[in-house]
């Protein structure tokens, strides 16, 4: 039997969860997140809601999807076909095939990856700036910056919420190895009126944005998106 939305949030927050990286047991750090306070690893308990995605990501998309294009054929020259787990709309795939990659997408399924495959996993981060001033306003009871960054309310909210060395480690546990890692761009000033405004009201919109445009050269020294490689140790 399927569980409603309320009883979801009542057992997430009763029962005793043990962090799938470290085996550590989680605690609830908001009303539906609950954290490792071992390795940081983040789980949210949130259901799919209605109304639109997050609009007008296509400038950072190029610039990331750019730059792991980049490191695949100077890091990892000997990866010529790619395969894009949960592709979307296809933007990887067309970059990828501008750059004379052989790229083919699918949504979440059995993975195909080679034995001797390169996994690259493009994430947000719990390191950035923006989510930790954003975890600090949620402890001090500003909720709404924290909520936006796991997309609360969305039709696709995040359900993790990873860094760099959880990840790592969670990888190590299923064989993986990593071969490199890099931050990538949260976001760019070019389409981020649209991506806050989306829905946000007007007037937390304008502020939010003037703000993040101010602030755009000090919050990319600590992004709050990153890549990582790994190939499987087999």
């Amino acid at each position: 039997m399927k569980s409603s939305p309320q009883q979801t949030l009542s057992t997430f927050a009763e029962i005793n969860i043990l962090c799938p990286i470290c085996a550590t047991p989680m605690h609830q750090v908001a009303e539906v997140y609950s954290m490792c306070k071992v390795c940081r690893y983040m789980i949210s308990s949130e259901q799919p809601g209605a109304g639109a995605e997050i609009v007008s990501l296509d400038a950072v998309k190029e610039k990331n999807f750019g730059f792991i294009c980049k490191i695949i054929k100077e890091k990892f020259s000997q990866a010529k076909t790619v395969l894009d787990v949960g592709s979307s709309t296809g933007h990887f795939l067309k970059i990828a095939n501008d750059e004379d990659l052989s790229a083919t997408g699918l949504e979440p399924a059995e993975d195909h990856l080679k034995l001797k495959g390169l996994a690259i996993i493009n994430l947000p981060t719990s390191d950035g700036l923006i989510f930790r001033t954003a975890f600090l306003l949620n402890k001090l009871g500003i909720k709404a910056p924290f909520n936006r960054l796991w997309q609360k309310g969305f039709a696709s909210p995040y359900v993790h919420y990873f860094n760099v060395q959880n990840l790592k480690r969670l990888f190590e546990n299923n064989g993986f190895v990593m071969q490199y890692s890099s931050p990538l761009y949260y976001y760019t000033i070019k389409g981020l009126w649209n991506r806050i405004s989306c829905k946000s009201p007007f007037f937390v919109s304008v502020f939010t944005w003037i703000g993040m445009v101010l602030l755009y050269p000090l919050l990319t020294l600590r992004s709050d998106c990153f890549m990582a490689c790994f190939f499987l140790d087999k």
